[in-house]
């Protein structure tokens, strides 16, 4: 994740065009995030549609899983560099343990994801924060402030 440049020397010009820059990214990411989530649904609905038949036939056999809890965040921070997902593998072929294998591979590039935006929409309010003041008053954020700016009370 980038670090947002100090915004004091930026022109209002520049400021605006590093917002610009900011907004196409976290678009870009959520984006990529919506697809993830389509993704991790499909993958889902195949794997209560297996234990639902396997239910019906009769022949569902529980195991104890290590877990059921998903953490609460599982990811790296990074984000994938690929502009395309690779194609859902053929879930037919996919045998129960790949396609939990799969989900949770998923889940785990959305924690980062996530992130990302999280990152970039501070980013954002940060960027937002300084252009308002500057077109109010002629100030500048000061670094006190942005406890307030992020959290809403600016």
């Amino acid at each position: 994740m980038e670090t947002l440049p100090d915004l004091l020397p930026l022109s209002d010009d520049e400021l605006a065009a590093l917002r610009a820059r900011l907004e196409g990214s976290e678009d870009d990411v959520s984006r990529r995030r919506r697809l993830l989530h389509g993704r991790i649904d499909i993958l889902r609905a195949e794997r209560t549609a297996r234990l639902k038949a396997q239910v019906a036939a009769g022949s569902f056999q529980t195991h104890s899983p290590t877990s059921l809890e998903r953490p609460l965040y599982a990811g790296t921070g990074e984000i994938s560099a690929d502009a395309d997902l690779e194609p859902l593998p053929d879930l037919a072929s996919m045998d129960d343990d790949a396609l939990w294998a799969e989900i949770r591979r998923l889940e785990t590039e959305e924690d980062d994801i996530s992130l990302n935006r999280r990152v970039l929409h501070a980013q954002i309010d940060i960027v937002s924060a300084e252009r308002s003041k500057r077109s109010r008053a002629g100030e500048h954020v000061d670094a006190r402030d942005l406890g307030s700016i992020l959290g809403g009370g600016q």
